[in-house]
């Protein structure tokens, strides 16, 4: 799973695998995107829904990863079906169009990213070690994902957040295993797990499938697979297996964590409404499964919103370097004098803006009016890129093995519309907020 057992070389110079154990052996990109787009929020919304309706609606998130898969696994067939970057195939659709809007869109995320992760690292880190400050501990956190990811080798990345990873993963699964011991949680999963709709409603369905997974790690997946040398058709057995893993992963992460909220607050009205929330949620556990069970939730909470601060910076990093380079270099941005490099300008400027926004934001606080520009301009990259990998994915110049067929246009056509109409929900949303 290392980045290291795959050649650097420039270009698909070395053939893909071709048994499943040698695939599986190059996996790595797919669990930095899986960790990368679960986080604090993640946690909050899952289980919430455990909280409201048990077991009921794990439908509902699956059909939102199975849609974020579809875009995903296009994505990763639009970056192999040449060897450049994902930001400069989109320049074929439209010019210097996509760049400018998701350099938009990254500017905007980055500046309030950093900020909500870092704190709540922080907090956690106050509650397993109540001596440290938290100003001090702030900034250790802060420096430490900004040099990890500013040094620019992604495989050093990718094995922090692999390790990371694995704590999370047992450490979720051995919480929902444990709060499942008793005939009230017993009887919970046995009420709700039929699959229902919440209260008639639409657009909290569509609202909880766009809930779970980020679209700049979409995005950032194409930069991520091309530091793995995975450039060209060949290799598309070896990305849908990286992907199934990684998916399967957030699954997991969905499940588990909607099964911890169904046992332990389902029937009770309470509602999760903020970070606080969730560590009056970890004292709780004390007194139902002892301290250890606080401990584990309080780790696994740590190991969620760490990884997504590395695979956030990693993945913002990466789409706003491109999004400068190629608007600067537009349309020669292909020559290989400028080629994209983690190691570049603007790579590394991207990760101090990233850093001096989290600080700004954190000591004067989150302004409304930018934060509700951000959500409604954010909430457009997934519906915007759908329809970019609808119109270049069909055309002749991709290689046959990587264009869409019917069923990828189908699925497609539905997270455009999907998130298209959840985008346009945001949009009104912030309008609203920005007039009242």
């Amino acid at each position: 799973m290392s980045a290291e057992t795959t050649p650097q070389t420039k270009g698909a110079t070395t053939s893909a695998p071709a048994t499943l154990t040698g695939r599986l052996r190059l996996i790595g990109p797919g669990i930095v995107l899986a960790l990368a787009s679960v986080g604090a929020s993640d946690m909050i919304t899952t289980m919430n829904s455990g909280a409201e309706y048990g077991l009921a609606l794990i439908w509902v998130f699956t059909v939102g990863i199975l849609l974020k898969f579809v875009l995903s696994e296009a994505v990763s067939r639009l970056q192999m079906s040449g060897d450049r970057s994902l930001l400069s195939h989109l320049t074929s659709f439209g010019g210097r169009l996509f760049p400018a809007l998701f350099l938009i869109a990254e500017l905007l995320v980055g500046l309030f990213f950093g900020a909500g992760v870092i704190a709540v690292t922080t907090n956690i880190l106050q509650a397993l070690f109540p001596v440290l400050p938290f100003w001090p501990t702030a900034d250790v956190v802060l420096l430490s994902a900004a040099v990890l990811v500013g040094i620019g080798r992604y495989g050093l990345v990718e094995k922090a957040m692999i390790g990371f990873g694995i704590i999370m993963f047992f450490g979720i699964l051995a919480l929902a295993i444990s709060v499942f011991q008793g005939q009230s949680a017993q009887e919970v999963a046995a009420e709700t797990i039929a699959p229902t709709f919440p209260n008639g409603s639409i657009i909290t369905v569509m609202s909880l499938i766009g809930g779970v997974g980020g679209a700049t790690g979409i995005l950032a997946y194409s930069y991520w697979i091309r530091e793995k040398s995975w450039r060209d058709a060949q290799w598309k057995p070896v990305v849908r297996i990286d992907l199934f893993i990684s998916y399967g992963l957030v699954f997991v992460f969905a499940v588990a964590m909607s099964a911890v909220g169904a046992f332990i607050l389902y029937g009770q009205g309470f509602t999760i409404a903020d970070n606080g929330s969730l560590f009056a949620i970890a004292d709780s556990l004390v007194t139902r499964i002892g301290e250890p069970g606080r401990i584990i939730f309080l780790i696994s909470f740590l190991a969620v919103v760490y990884t997504s601060v590395l695979g956030g910076f990693s993945g913002i990093a990466y789409v706003t370097a491109d999004c400068i380079r190629v608007l600067r270099r537009f349309p020669h941005q292909d020559k290989p004098e400028f080629e994209m490099s983690a190691k570049s300008v603007e790579f590394r400027g991207a990760i101090v803006y990233l850093s001096v926004a989290t600080l700004i934001i954190m000591g004067l606080g989150k302004p409304v009016t930018l934060v509700l520009i951000y959500a409604a301009i954010s909430a457009f990259i997934l519906p915007v890129l759908a329809i970019a990998l609808l119109v270049i994915l069909n055309r002749t110049s991709v290689p046959a093995a990587l264009r869409n067929r019917r069923l990828s246009n189908v699925l497609l056509s539905v997270c455009f519309l999907l998130f298209g109409f959840l985008a346009v929900l945001q949009a009104r949303e912030s309008v609203m907020g920005l007039l009242g």
